[in-house]
């Protein structure tokens, strides 16, 4: 077949512009984007972060067994959420510490506690987020875990 500019396109090459014209739009898409497997990090090791949430998710795991921790634990969020009809407690036994996005050790004089924040993305990024702050004591115990539920940062 010849076109208007004298090219020459063979059957097979038409049929395979046709398909690709009436493919679905979600071919022609790029695939969203992936939480990294491995948290982002600032100032610790990928094995203190590890050591971190796998601290948090033992004492989610004590708490669904109804084992006594004595520890604060604080969530919140914009006052218009849903999320602020959920107890503290229900809301950190349904953090998905899985989906955890980064992990940063915070900055602080205080020689007796050490804080950490956590950013976990429950439905992947551009998504409501939690913003944890976990607070370890001198003796690496959870002192404190404040959440809140939040937007993410505009871009």
């Amino acid at each position: 077949m010849r076109l208007n500019g004298g090219m020459i396109l063979s059957r097979p090459t038409l049929l395979a512009a046709t398909a690709l014209l009436l493919a679905p739009a979600t071919l022609a898409q790029p695939a969203p984007t992936k939480v990294a497997t491995q948290p982002q990090l600032r100032d610790l090791t990928a094995e203190e972060a590890a050591a971190l949430i796998a601290k948090v998710a033992d004492a989610q795991a004590k708490l669904k067994n109804k084992e006594q921790l004595v520890f604060e634990l604080l969530s919140g969020a914009p006052a218009f959420y849903p999320m602020t009809r959920t107890t503290p407690r229900d809301a950190f036994l349904r953090l998905p510490l899985a989906k955890t996005f980064s992990v940063e050790r915070q900055a602080t004089d205080n020689k007796l506690w050490q804080p950490y924040r956590l950013i976990i993305l429950p439905d992947g990024p551009g998504k409501l987020l939690w913003d944890v702050e976990v607070v370890l004591g001198i003796n690496g115990q959870i002192e404190r875990i404040e959440m809140l539920y939040r937007p993410p940062a505009p871009l």
